[in-house]
């Protein structure tokens, strides 16, 4: 890894740390402020919601010679934001800076990737730095986490989240010390790669079942990991854990994707990345079904670390996926890239709100077993759509 790109990689890594130690202590701070367990999953969503609205628009700002203002204005209104939350006293208030924050963390992210390979050295592997970048991520999950949930449980969830709002600071003054150099050919040839295309275009490319699959299996793995995420703070809650150990479950989920992401690409080169598509996600959900049958602490963080050892294979079978069956001949690979990542923002957005009306009906318990089930069923049935799909096109 070149200098210059550990350098690039500081300030997402701050950003991320900075977003989960507030997302970490949201769940149970909402249940603190006794709002029901259907209104704590709606109104979690809307952060989701409000990060898939900001890509387009600021994709479209993006503008190498001003990205520094851009991010660093972003990250400090995710910060001010961040702030907020101790504030937000009241579920409308909550829903207003929820909102707010994830508009602002969607324009961070989506700001910082383009950031991120423009700024590359050019004798760096681009295949290798974005395995950095995604590890990065999980790095940032990890550790604010852990923090996040360690300060809510010593000193409170107020200073909780004035220290994520300190971190966007760092976050910027990281930024500006940066010195990458871009890629400017790379990036022109990609911007005339994708400037014939059309709107109809990009429209029949939305129909191949290929990308189909691909994006389906997103959907479902991030609906599984929000469902999830979201109720696993107020189980842990229920049976009588410390936030502490509600940051370490979380934690050592996040520091298992990332130390398993970069080592998958054997398994999968072993079993194929169709079966493990399509058989991976369905045996995550088998093993959060356990969750409800235990109540301590080690057995829980054993059962979910589990779940995201199965979620970090399926994460990179359905990435290999994603480069081996979706010509770029059929679909123009910025777009198969911009229709996958909105497929897992929809599925962040589905899975605090599915998992709330089913904490409404049946308990936080069975969000893990109600929920995985259904998702699992669903997505069969969705795949096995897709599939006849593509065998009566071929058939044509």
């Amino acid at each position: 890894m070149q200098r210059s790109t550990i350098k690039l990689l500081l300030p997402i890594v701050a950003v991320t740390i900075q977003g989960n130690s507030a997302s970490t202590i949201i769940p149970p701070y909402l249940d603190e402020l006794r709002l029901p367990v259907a209104a704590i999953g709606s109104l979690i969503s809307l952060g989701p919601v409000f990060a898939l609205v900001s890509r387009l628009p600021v994709g479209m700002a993006y503008n190498r010679s001003r990205a520094r203002m851009l991010i660093s204005l972003a990250v400090l209104a995710m910060g001010l934001t961040n702030f907020l939350y101790g504030f937000a006293g009241d579920a409308m208030m909550f829903a207003v800076v929820h909102a707010l924050n994830g508009f602002a963390y969607g324009a961070v992210t989506t700001l910082y990737m383009a950031f991120y390979v423009d700024s590359l050295a050019p004798e760096e592997n681009r295949n290798h730095a974005m395995g950095y970048y995604v590890g990065s991520l999980a790095l940032g999950y990890s550790t604010g986490n852990f923090f996040g949930g360690l300060i809510a449980d010593h000193w409170g969830y107020a200073l909780t989240f004035q220290s994520a709002a300190l971190l966007s600071l760092v976050s910027v003054g990281l930024l500006w010390l940066l010195h990458g150099s871009s890629a400017p050919a790379e990036g022109a040839s990609k911007a005339k790669a994708g400037a014939g295309l059309t709107l109809q275009q990009s429209l029949r490319a939305l129909l191949e079942p290929e990308l189909a699959i691909v994006v389906v299996v997103a959907l479902f793995l991030n609906l599984l990991h929000q469902m999830s995420n979201v109720f696993i703070s107020l189980y842990c809650l229920a049976v009588g854990m410390s936030l502490t150990q509600i940051g370490v479950i979380r934690a050592a989920y996040a520091g298992c994707n990332a130390v398993t992401r970069p080592i998958s690409g054997h398994v999968v080169n072993k079993l194929g990345h169709k079966s493990l598509s399509y058989f991976g996600l369905p045996l995550q959900a088998a093993i959060l079904m356990l969750v409800p049958l235990f109540t301590g602490f080690g057995a829980i963080l054993v059962v979910y670390v589990a779940s995201s050892l199965m979620r970090a294979i399926v994460i990179v079978a359905n990435a290999v996926g994603l480069v081996q069956d979706v010509p770029e001949s059929k679909v123009q690979r910025g777009l198969a890239s911009g229709v996958y990542n909105a497929s897992g923002d929809l599925g962040n957005i589905l899975g605090p709100s599915v998992g709330g009306l089913i904490a409404h009906a049946t308990g936080i318990g069975g969000v893990f077993v109600i929920g995985s089930l259904g998702s699992t069923v669903l997505f069969f049935l969705v795949i096995w759509r897709v599939r006849r799909m593509h065998h009566e096109q071929s058939r044509v």
